[in-house]
C-alpha cells in the first residue's frame, strides 16, 4: 500500500501505487494539456475488475445557488457545475483513451492501467462532494443531469453507470479513509 490521494477535504485511499494513475498531476495532462482548455478528474483507480474515475468537490449546485435570488443565474451556475464536471469526465476518457492508444506517452502510468485487458472491466464514473458544513445528501436531478449529458460517452466506453456520492457513502465503499 502507499497512495493516499488528498482532495477536496478528502483522503482517498490507501491504494496500492500499481492501481492508481493521478491523471490531473500526470506529466501528460500538466505538460501541454492543462494550459489548453482540458480538464481531467482527479484520479484513475484499477480494483480488480473496476475502473473508476473519481472527481471530487466541496459545493454542490443547490450550495452554490442558495443565495443567489435570481432564478436565471441560478439556473447558469447549475448549468456550469454540471459543464464542468461533464468535460473533466469526457476529457479525462479521452486521456486515457489516448494513453491506452500510445499516442500519449505512458509514463508513470502503472502497468495495471497501461496495458490493461479492459474487456471484462466494469467502469465507472464518480463524484464525490464533501460540503464543509457537513451532512449533504446528493440531489437526485444532479445525477440524473450529469448522466444526461455524459450518455453519449457512457454508451461508446460501456460504462456501467455513474454516481454522486457523499464522502460516507465513499467511506462505506473504502474509497476513502
Amino acid at each position: 500500500m502507499g497512495v493516499i490521494i488528498e482532495e477536496s477535504g478528502l483522503r482517498f485511499g490507501e491504494y496500492y501505487e500499481n492501481q492508481v494513475f493521478q491523471i490531473e498531476k500526470s506529466p501528460q495532462y500538466t505538460k501541454s494539456l492543462r494550459d489548453n482548455g482540458i480538464k481531467t478528474c482527479e484520479f484513475i483507480l484499477r480494483k480488480g475488475k473496476k475502473l473508476y474515475f473519481f472527481e471530487a468537490k466541496q459545493s454542490c449546485p443547490k450550495q452554490i445557488m442558495k443565495d443567489i435570488p435570481d432564478k436565471d443565474e441560478k439556473k447558469k451556475q447549475y448549468d456550469e457545475f454540471i459543464e464542468e464536471i461533464v468535460l473533466k469526465m469526457r476529457h479525462s476518457l479521452s486521456l486515457y483513451g489516448n494513453i491506452l492508444l500510445k499516442r500519449q506517452p505512458q509514463d508513470n502510468v502503472p502497468e495495471k492501467l497501461a496495458n490493461p485487458d479492459l474487456s471484462n472491466s466494469l467502469i465507472y464514473l464518480i463524484l464525490v462532494i464533501n460540503p464543509p458544513e457537513g451532512e449533504w445528501m446528493p440531489e437526485p436531478e444532479l445525477q440524473d443531469d450529469l448522466r444526461l449529458h455524459l450518455k453519449d460517452e457512457m454508451r461508446i466506453w460501456g460504462i456501467e453507470s455513474l454516481f454522486v456520492i457523499t464522502p460516507q457513502q465513499a467511506r462505506k465503499k473504502q474509497f476513502i479513509i
